[in-house]
């Protein structure tokens, strides 16, 4: 007999242009290749038109759909939000009407700011909060990275409170497993972001071509911003490598941009990756893991990047564990064709292993 999982989510699951909607991804994936039946339940957040209707429609087992009735809630408490701030009663009314025709398993609720949903469950499904990320005094952060809290920020006994909601607290990477044990007595486990191999060809080019793509989220802005910098500090490096530019992204960060060839919105991934010879994550700061190191591994490019951009990815490649811009630059300017077939050989031996540790993690916590 088949079991069911219900997802629920604000994001949707297509296109997957934001790391988000990557993760939802390819977790709901994950439990349809093990013989879960998928209901996906979106609140649309971030719209929905037609295509998305149908693609979603097309890939998941059922597919539900909630509109909102307005914009999302300015933060209660005026310096953060509420824990259910963003939270809409109609989706526990929904989910209770699922619960009367279909027994499930498991419920997985996207973000902390959305498990108000697991507390209709019956308790004989098994009630789990993919996290993403840690929103406890995010804004906090934020400010004193120098940037303006966006989104969604709490705090950490708000985002503690949510997660007593679940049976199970899935993190992303282990720090932030870390974090999350010292908050909440419920059990938490790491569940990466696993997607399969598919390494392309690059075209050929006179230059090696250096490859970023990312959404316009503030610390991607400012660790372009600061790379940029840097290579202009360099300007031999404009001779003997070609810089392009993918993504959201663009659109913020066009009208500072003095070295990239900018392609912007990017409809399909293989096309940008198959346009480069290496990846770069210059990522400084931030949270979560960073999607876009293991997206640009499982292409089969050489990834050049900051200790931040591999958080909760293992690595023994120096060039993949730069303390900060400049020295992530630095190996650039020693990269040579020796040193790009070690990096080359490293990233798939990087992310076979990743691969290979969380896919075990996944048949051990859902079978």
């Amino acid at each position: 007999m088949n079991k069911h999982v219900l997802i629920v989510s604000p994001i949707p699951s297509h296109p997957q242009f934001q790391g988000n909607s990557a993760r939802i991804f390819r977790l709901n994936r994950m439990f349809q290749l093990s013989g879960y039946q998928v209901h996906f339940l979106y609140f649309g957040m971030e719209g929905l038109d037609d295509e998305q209707r149908r693609a979603m429609e097309q890939q998941w087992d059922y597919f539900h759909f909630i509109q909102p009735e307005g914009p999302a809630a300015e933060p209660s408490f005026g310096e953060f939000f509420d824990i259910d701030d963003w939270y809409d009663d109609r989706v526990s009314d929904y989910v209770d009407g699922l619960c009367q025709q279909w027994n499930f398993d498991v419920c997985v609720a996207n973000y902390v700011w959305f498990s108000k949903v697991l507390d209709v469950l019956p308790n004989n499904t098994q009630k789990v909060i993919d996290t993403h990320d840690v929103f406890g005094d995010r804004h906090i952060v934020a400010k004193e990275a120098g940037l303006k809290p966006v989104w969604f920020y709490t705090t950490k006994e708000l985002e503690a409170y949510s997660l007593d909601r679940a049976d199970l607290v899935l993190a992303i990477q282990d720090e932030e497993k870390a974090y999350f044990e010292t908050i909440t007595s419920t059990r938490v486990e790491v569940m990466g972001y696993v997607v399969p191999f598919q390494p392309l060809v690059s075209a050929k080019h006179d230059k090696v071509v250096i490859g970023y793509i990312g959404s316009g989220n503030p610390f991607n802005v400012e660790s372009l911003r600061v790379f940029q910098q840097e290579v202009m500090a360099n300007p031999e490096l404009m001779q003997q490598f070609t810089f392009l530019l993918g993504g959201t992204v663009c659109k913020t960060f066009n009208k500072m941009n003095e070295i990239f060839d900018i392609i912007g919105h990017v409809e399909d991934l293989d096309d940008f990756y198959r346009q480069i010879d290496i990846a770069i994550n210059p990522m400084v700061g931030g949270t979560g893991l960073k999607i876009k190191s293991l997206e640009a591994l499982s292409y089969g490019k050489a990834l050049l990047a900051t200790k931040d951009a591999m958080v909760g990815i293992s690595t023994t490649d120096p060039y993949q564990q730069a303390s900060s811009i400049p020295d992530m630059v630095n190996s650039l300017k020693a990269l040579d064709s020796a040193r790009h077939q070690l990096l080359l050989k490293n990233s798939k031996d990087v992310f076979d292993r990743y691969n290979g540790e969380h896919i075990l993690n996944f048949k051990n916590l859902f079978g």
